[in-house]
């Protein structure tokens, strides 16, 4: 661009100073291959900037596609989380109940042998009797 304005100007300058037809067709002439090389260029940069944004498209569909598989395994995960505690509840009631019922059955066996012991105590207890 900045090399056909500083022709033009020349080519202006220079008019009145006896520039031929034929320097200001050989200056547009390189003007214009000039043009078809940055046109040329461009369209090459241009390519390579729509092949990249397809390759980003084509990432941005893949994360995507990672990131609603995750979420899916996330809920999964949260619903197997919310089944182990529930089942470790259970357990420990079971756990908890299983206690009480031994403390239950130790509590009565305590007993019967305080009254055995008391009843041995006794003159002629048990083995007294006999």
């Amino acid at each position: 661009m900045k090399r056909w304005m500083v022709a033009a100007i020349a080519a202006v300058a220079a008019g009145c100073a006896g520039v031929s037809k034929q320097e200001l067709e050989t200056v547009r002439a390189e003007l214009l291959a000039h043009d078809e090389r940055k046109a040329a260029e461009l369209k090459q940069e241009l390519t390579g900037v729509k092949e990249e944004y397809v390759l980003v498209q084509k990432l941005e569909q893949r994360v995507q596609r990672q990131l609603e598989e995750m979420d899916k395994l996330r809920q999964r995960l949260e619903q197997l989380a919310q089944e182990i505690r529930a089942a470790g509840e259970v357990a420990r009631v079971n756990a908890v109940r299983s206690l009480e019922f031994e403390e239950k059955l130790m509590a009565d066996r305590l007993a019967q042998l305080r009254a055995l012991i008391e009843e041995l105590k006794k003159p002629g207890g048990a083995s007294g009797q006999k």
